[in-house]
């Protein structure tokens, strides 16, 4: 069950969202403060934060236009949509492109809540690999993301995510972190861990 200190309103609003982009076919999963909750952190949130491929673009579009949100913001990897007058919250949406952001989507896990459904939620090392490039890709934002990865190493060391997702893949992360110039920050913490404490099978 997610642990969240997530306003109700967000809630309903995922949980309306999840099911429209599951009627259009549209593959997503949670990432950002909801994933953190799934893991076993509850986290305050103002919004929503989705993963999905960018060749759905045009579906995505039509499906948040219909539920009354206006994208405000759009790249190639990035898109934010914004509610009238605020009232539904912001989505923000991470558009993948290439076979590795692929098998994040495909390595999803669908979560289910008594409360609020079922849901697809990014694997833990993914979320650690995403919290690392943004690192990498936006300096300024440094000091609340590596909040989140020494919060999230925690969380493994402690034993605390839930056994329905995979166990920490250190050597993909490693692999990823070394590709963003990121290895010094993740061994910064990696030191936390017992011996073997978090290792998976590599997958790529």
């Amino acid at each position: 069950m997610v642990q969240s200190k997530t306003p109700e309103k967000l809630n309903n609003v995922l949980t309306i969202i999840t099911r429209n982009l599951k009627k259009n076919q549209i593959p997503f999963a949670v990432i950002g403060a909801m994933a953190l909750g799934f893991y076993g952190l509850p986290r305050f949130t103002a919004d929503i934060d989705l993963i999905t491929a960018g060749r759905f673009w045009t579906e995505l579009q039509s499906v948040m236009e219909r539920l009354g949100y206006t994208c405000s913001q759009k790249t190639d990897t990035f898109a934010q949509f914004e509610s009238e007058l605020g009232v539904l919250g912001y989505i923000d949406y991470m558009f993948v492109n290439t076979p590795d952001g692929s098998a994040i989507l495909e390595r999803r896990v669908e979560i289910k809540d008594e409360l609020m459904g079922k849901y697809p939620v990014v694997q833990p090392t993914d979320y650690l690999i995403l919290k690392i490039m943004a690192v990498a890709n936006n300096p300024e934002r440094s000091v609340k993301d590596e909040a989140d990865i020494a919060a999230f190493f925690n969380l493994i060391q402690n034993r605390q995510v839930p056994d329905i997702f995979e166990p920490l893949d250190m050597q993909r992360i490693r692999l990823f972190a070394d590709r963003f110039g990121q290895i010094n920050l993740v061994e910064k913490y990696a030191v936390r861990l017992q011996p073997g404490e978090g290792n998976g099978p590599f997958e790529l």
